[in-house]
């Protein structure tokens, strides 16, 4: 910070006031030049980010101290007001300094954690909870610099005052007209915590398969497989089932169902589906078996189940299983085909005897 005093304005009180922001800025500039010249010795994008993210708070803080520290300088009629105009502007850029601040120390904890790792549970835990806690903790500073904003002049202070006096009542009314949104809110923080829902996790809601996208204090985004978005209130996760399908682990079991004659040979269609399963890259080697688990007065059911290592790859598997077993039954069991018996009454003399008569 430049110091000035009164002897020392030859351009006046506003001349005094720019050259001390220009001079603040410029000093500020500096301490960035050199700051970049270090990060270039040792090259790091999360450096350059940080640096890009933080520059124009850092301007904002430095020029409203400057003109509060010029404020004193100006005419005693004006001086009133300017200096609750400047620390206003304190406030509001500290606070946006905290905010980026905030933003980049959850984008450094967030990067210690691959979330496209293969194994990536304890990863969109620790993503699904800082998005949480970012939300909040910005909700929470705009509070506190709404309120050191009223405190910091005489108006304000009586209009705080005020609504401390009613906290009460206005707490009720915003309870009863804000229910939905404060459930919400709490849900949020509940389903972040209870780690009952993640990012990416693979969920179906109301029969639409997807995967979580978006994760608030008041809704969540599914990204639904055609890519549309369902959006649904957080409280939804709650209170309704849904399933999970990465709750515990991203492994997962599919299924395959086949109808067949009764004179299917069950053994060599199970021998068909361990070749080609262990062939596909598809499969992780963890589970392939094939049931007959039903049997109709017209065929029999069968179950191929197959194991993968995520959603994705089990339901192409699943295509390809039903896709190979189609054609091995339709090229080499013809026969084990689903079909439609009609018996015909065997003829004889005594049904012809019968008919002349």
């Amino acid at each position: 910070m430049i110091a000035l005093s009164r002897n020392s304005l030859p351009l006046g009180a506003w001349g005094a006031t720019i050259l001390a922001v220009v001079g603040s800025l410029l000093l500020l500039e500096i301490v960035f030049f050199l700051v970049r010249m270090v990060i270039h010795r040792a090259p790091s994008v999360r450096l350059f980010t940080m640096l890009g993210r933080s520059k124009r708070a850092l301007r904002a803080l430095v020029v409203s101290v400057a003109g509060a520290e010029c404020v004193r300088f100006v005419d005693p009629q004006l001086r009133a007001n300017l200096q609750e105009a400047a620390n206003i502007a304190i406030i509001f850029s500290f606070a946006w300094l905290v905010l980026i601040a905030s933003g980049i120390l959850v984008d450094l904890i967030e990067g210690r954690f691959d979330i496209s790792a293969s194994d990536n549970r304890r990863a969109r835990k620790v993503h699904t909870q800082l998005q949480v806690m970012r939300r909040v903790a910005s909700v929470v500073i705009v509070l506190v610099a709404g309120l050191a904003v009223l405190t910091s002049f005489s108006q304000g202070r009586s209009i705080a005052a005020s609504i401390l006096a009613s906290a009460g009542v206005l707490g009720l009314v915003v309870g009863i007209a804000g229910q939905t949104t404060i459930g919400n809110l709490i849900a949020g923080i509940q389903i972040a915590f209870s780690d009952a829902l993640r990012i990416n996790d693979v969920v179906v809601v109301n029969g639409d398969w997807g995967t979580i996208e978006e994760i608030t204090l008041t809704y969540v985004v599914v990204a639904i497989w055609d890519e549309r978005r369902l959006v649904l209130p957080v409280s939804y996760f709650v209170t309704t089932p849904f399933e999970n399908w990465t709750r515990t682990n991203s492994q997962i079991l599919g299924t395959v169902m086949l109808y067949c004659d009764y004179t299917v040979p069950v053994d060599d269609v199970r021998r068909e589906l361990l070749d080609f399963v262990g062939s596909s890259p598809l499969w992780d080697g963890r589970a392939a078996s094939l049931q007959v688990v039903e049997a109709t007065e017209h065929t029999v059911q069968l179950r191929a189940m197959v194991s993968a290592a995520s959603s994705g790859k089990a339901w192409d598997l699943r295509c390809a299983v039903r896709e190979h077993l189609v054609a091995y039954l339709r090229d080499h069991q013809p026969s084990a085909l689903p079909r439609t018996r009609l018996e015909m009454p065997p003829v004889g003399p005594s049904t012809d005897a019968a008919e002349d008569r």
